[in-house]
């Protein structure tokens, strides 16, 4: 299909009654920060605040491991230093992937929420239809 998504967007709105296009522009598409807040509103919040506070960490050793390298001479202690740094930021990045999943399985979880409305609705609409020719 050549179309872009914007254009297949477009399509769907034109597709949809006013009433059902008022519904879909009220739910409207979160914004950075408010899919960042949901991620610590969800079941998982303990484990996201727990794993924030762990990245902020793992951060810091990063930082520090990086300030002893440059001063300290001795290459055991620089490797040792290097190996912090190296764990501190491969655990700050997971855990920056991790949230940024999160993240994507709330926005999947809020389109899937809208597909399921818009078929509640064409289900009702079929029902009047049914009971109106009956």
């Amino acid at each position: 299909m050549k179309t872009q998504d914007h254009e297949l967007d477009t399509l769907i709105r034109e597709a949809l009654s006013a009433e059902e296009r008022a519904v879909f522009d009220r739910l409207g598409e979160p914004t950075l920060p408010e899919l960042m807040t949901e991620s610590f509103r969800g079941r998982l919040r303990w484990i996201n605040v727990y794993a924030s506070v762990m990245s902020f960490i793992f951060f810091g050793l990063a930082i520090v491991s990086v300030v002893k390298i440059f001063q300290t001479d001795e290459v055991v202690e620089i490797l040792r230093w290097g190996l912090g740094f190296g764990l501190g930021v491969a655990v700050s990045l997971a855990l920056k992937v991790w949230f940024w999943l999160d993240m994507q399985r709330y926005s999947l979880s809020r389109e899937m929420k809208r597909i399921e409305l818009a078929v509640a609705h064409l289900a009702s609409e079929l029902k009047s239809h049914r009971g109106s020719s009956s």
